[in-house]
């Protein structure tokens, strides 16, 4: 029996932390990944949005046993909205996919595709494997320029107007990992933060804590004083009774 949706997105973002872990020397970039599926988020956007400095990746799920029209119906309404705006299509077959699953003898099958083209049969197709594999070396190695990413919001922004606007928030996980502080997670208010420039998200959040980190730490150190000088009063009291 073929795994359901569920099952396949959280082996993806299993997987796609492994890779990331392996494709990378040293601290490790933060990184925004966030499951939207069942949340207002998923019919305006996707199930899966993966982005950071490298990659930006929106990502629908669909196993081929569901014979359900709404794809479809998304897929044509976006086309309409891109129409033949050729720097938007590009931008579309560079970060947004279509994962497809099933199983054919026993064994676990997978189609990727560019979400724009996954009803074109002849549209060349990579497997879920490989798709995580390319996902994580952006992700390590690449550096999305400025211009790049205005096109990228442009682009979400344009999905998610086609499909009647971000009605609703939800919020996101930033994640870094790094020698000094280990693993963290930081809670960003509003999904749609995750969209800005990541030397932004950093200092708007990441830098944030570090700063309540320090003063928490400092606050902790006077208080140690404190009470470290009322026991040596206390000390000095007794001795002389």
């Amino acid at each position: 029996m073929e795994p359901y949706e569920n099952i396949v997105i959280g082996n993806f973002l299993y997987s796609l932390g492994l890779t990331v872990g392996q494709e990378s020397q040293g601290s490790v970039r933060p990184m925004c990944v966030n499951l939207m599926q069942q949340t207002p988020l998923d019919e305006r956007l996707g199930d899966v949005m993966v982005a950071n400095t490298g990659v930006t990746r929106l990502i629908e799920f669909k196993r081929k046993k569901n014979d359900s029209i709404k794809e479809e119906t998304k897929r044509e309404v976006l086309s309409r909205a891109l129409g033949t705006d050729k720097h938007m299509l590009a931008i579309s077959r560079e970060i947004h996919w279509y994962i497809e699953t099933s199983e054919a003898e026993g064994a676990f099958v997978s189609t990727v595709v560019p979400y724009i083209d996954f009803v074109d049969e002849t549209v060349p197709a990579t497997t879920i494997e490989r798709f995580t594999s390319s996902v994580a070396k952006d992700a390590v190695s690449k550096v999305i320029d400025e211009a790049t990413r205005a096109s990228y919001e442009a682009y979400l922004a344009l999905v998610s107007v086609s499909h009647g606007g971000l009605q609703g928030a939800s919020g996101g996980l930033l994640i870094n990992l790094s020698q000094e502080h280990g693993l963290r997670y930081v809670l960003v208010p509003d999904i749609r933060d995750l969209l800005l420039d990541h030397s932004l998200v950093r200092e708007a959040y990441f830098e944030r804590v570090q700063q309540q980190a320090m003063e928490l730490k400092r606050e902790h150190a006077v208080r140690s004083r404190q009470l470290s000088l009322k026991k040596s009063i206390d000390h000095d009291y007794e001795h002389e009774w």
